[in-house]
């Protein structure tokens, strides 16, 4: 997470925006993010800890079946990353039935801040997007996480 929202943490806005949401995203509800998405147009609106662009929330929203009403808490920033995790093939990996790096690419290519195989961003360049970890210290960090 630190890969993306750096110090910030779950109240972490995108440094592009040049309006920012109304109060720290963990105070806002879902329903307030996505009214001020569609008030600034225009502009990144990557929020939260994990950096959750628009679409994914919107998606990620649904799938949980979250209301407008839910407060984008630290639980619930967590909750919908989780589901980021298992799209990335979390429980293949855990099994032993996707290796390290592929799992590792694929976490690159939901999240901007971490790096591919080849060092670089899956979204390199895009809105100003780069990794912000070698991969390397990415592989330390999983290799921590998942013994």
């Amino acid at each position: 997470a630190s890969a993306e929202a750096g110090k910030a943490g779950y109240d972490a806005v995108q440094h592009g925006a040049r309006r920012m949401p109304p109060a720290p995203p963990t105070r806002m509800t879902i329903g307030q993010i996505l009214d001020w998405v569609a008030r600034t147009p225009g502009q990144p609106h990557a929020i939260g800890r994990y950096q959750f662009i628009p679409p994914t929330l919107r998606r990620l929203v649904q799938r949980a079946g979250l209301s407008r009403e839910t407060r984008f808490s630290p639980k619930v920033q967590d909750s919908l990353a989780d589901l980021l995790l298992m799209d990335a093939g979390l429980l293949r990996f855990e099994a032993g039935k996707l290796d390290r790096h592929s799992f590792m690419d694929n976490l690159a290519r939901i999240w901007a801040g971490l790096p591919t195989r080849s060092g670089r961003s899956h979204y390199h360049g895009v809105a100003g997007n780069r990794a912000t970890i070698s991969r390397a210290s990415f592989e330390r960090e999983l290799r921590a996480i998942y013994r």
